[in-house]
């Protein structure tokens, strides 16, 4: 009767349960404006990331705030996108976690978050 049904441990039916939490969860993508405290929606991410802007993705299934900071950004234009950041992270909840991510040092959690983006 229960021959054809996969066992599963739990450890894998929580991580198939992330993955598709990730999947169809919101990502909301900014961009700072140069120059300004003002956050830029963006609709899609078409084109590399410049070093000279700061952009936030925020990912709500893993209640994280990315902090993305180019290399050639300012140092007043850091503490702007940290603000910024922490801002957001207090009108979401305190669950979320800002987590700053410097040019050419991202994680593969910021990349799988990016990768999504492309595909709405």
């Amino acid at each position: 009767m229960f021959q054809n049904i996969p066992i599963c441990k739990s450890s894998e039916r929580e991580k198939f349960n992330q993955q598709k939490e990730i999947e169809t969860c919101d990502i909301h993508f900014f961009r700072l404006k140069p120059n300004s405290e003002e956050l830029q929606l963006l609709s899609c991410y078409s084109e590399s990331l410049q070093d000279n802007e700061i952009y936030i993705l925020i990912n709500d299934a893993l209640k994280k705030v990315f902090l993305w900071i180019g290399s050639a950004v300012s140092v007043r234009s850091r503490f702007i996108g940290a603000r910024s950041a922490g801002l957001i992270q207090r009108k979401r909840g305190i669950d979320y976690r800002v987590v700053s991510v410097e040019q050419r040092h991202e994680t593969p959690e910021f990349h799988d978050t990016l990768s999504l983006i492309e595909f709405k």
